[in-house]
């Protein structure tokens, strides 16, 4: 049976609201230098922070430029003298995963000073950003500021907690699981880049082969469309030529010509012809047909006169008429008197041989 129980290793969506990260009171920076930061301070502090101006990053432990940021702060927030981050942004799956199974819990709080040259928002403290640490939390004597290359950088690495003093002398392991985080982080983001190249290689490859296809079915197109136009030329040629050898009526050549074409991609019939088996296509079975037929009549051009235009006048042919001329008259002819084609032809090619 199923268990409907939610599955206990999804990756958190973001990183969880009301982070505490500073308490007002006076305390001891990194470098040693003490401040005394208050509530209202405090209170300054979340209400001057602009994402736009400087957006604060979350660090893991203290890498050298400030990289790489793991997510931003979009917004903080002060309760009961305590800075908190309100919500972040753009967080990163796998660190949100470390923070929510407590592989890193202290926070470092970083801040430009109010009288800082290079505060974006002078006569405030304005949040730089959130260092991330591991098991043990680094030793406030002698650790220094690498996150940031200006002087003005004012860091608290001391927990949040009200008991906490400051200047707490107990020996203090070195953190190395800030450097673990961050090298478990950086394969992480090398395997994620690794499957975006992948997936952006196999996109490129997808579209040139789409693009191969279109090629080649277009291709296929233009050869199908020349071979159309050749055939039916060559339909044409045909017609013409049963015309002129008198075996097809010039009035039947368009109808002849449509008609191969109508039977052009018709399948080849296989019939018996003897004590052989014969396939032919339609189209060409017809074109046999009308060459193999007897001439209905004979045109042609040649001088009258004498016997020589009584012979013309007995084998069907006209007098410096045309082909064209000749089924113009035939068919005005069988109009009028009421005859058939055949009939027409007869008379009018008489007329024009007399």
């Amino acid at each position: 049976m199923p268990s409907n129980a939610p599955a206990t290793n999804t990756l958190p969506a973001a990183l969880p609201t009301d982070i505490e990260v500073f308490r007002a009171g006076t305390r001891t920076a990194d470098d040693g230098s003490v401040h005394t930061i208050t509530e209202a301070d405090l209170a300054a502090s979340a209400a001057a922070y602009d994402p736009a101006v400087h957006e604060a990053p979350h660090t893991v432990g203290h890498p050298q430029h400030n990289a790489p940021a793991y997510g931003w702060i979009e917004r903080f927030a002060v309760r009961d003298g305590v800075l908190q981050i309100a919500a972040s942004k753009q967080v990163e799956p796998q660190f949100a995963e470390m923070v929510a199974t407590g592989r890193v819990k202290k926070r470092s709080m970083s801040f430009y000073h109010p009288n800082d040259g290079s505060n974006p928002k002078p006569g405030i403290w304005y949040p730089r950003h959130v260092a991330w640490l591991g098991a043990q939390p680094p030793s406030v004597k002698g650790l220094k500021d690498v996150n940031f290359s200006d002087a003005g950088a004012i860091c608290f690495s001391e927990p949040v907690t009200p008991t906490t003093t400051p200047t707490d002398p107990s020996p203090q392991e070195p953190d190395d699981m800030s450097k673990e985080l961050q090298e478990q982080l950086a394969k992480t983001q090398a395997e994620l880049q690794a499957s975006k190249d992948e997936a952006a290689k196999a996109q490129a490859e997808a579209a040139a082969a789409k693009k191969a296809a279109e090629q080649a079915t277009a291709t296929a197109a233009s050869f199908a469309e020349t071979a159309r136009a050749n055939r039916k030329a060559g339909y044409v040629s045909f017609a013409e030529a049963q015309i002129q050898a008198g075996k097809l009526l010039p009035k039947d050549k368009e109808m002849a010509v449509a008609t191969l074409e109508a039977l052009a991609d018709t399948k080849p019939v296989e019939f018996a012809e003897g004590d052989a088996t014969r396939k032919v296509s339609p189209a060409q079975w017809l074109q046999d047909l009308i060459a193999a037929a007897k001439p209905t009549v004979s045109f042609g051009e040649f001088a009258g006169g004498g016997s020589g235009g009584n012979a013309a006048a007995q084998s069907g042919q006209a007098k410096g008429k045309s082909d064209a001329e000749i089924d113009q008259a035939a068919q005005a002819y069988a109009r009028h008197h009421k005859v058939n084609y055949a009939e027409a032809l007869t008379a009018v090619t008489a007329s024009f041989s007399s």
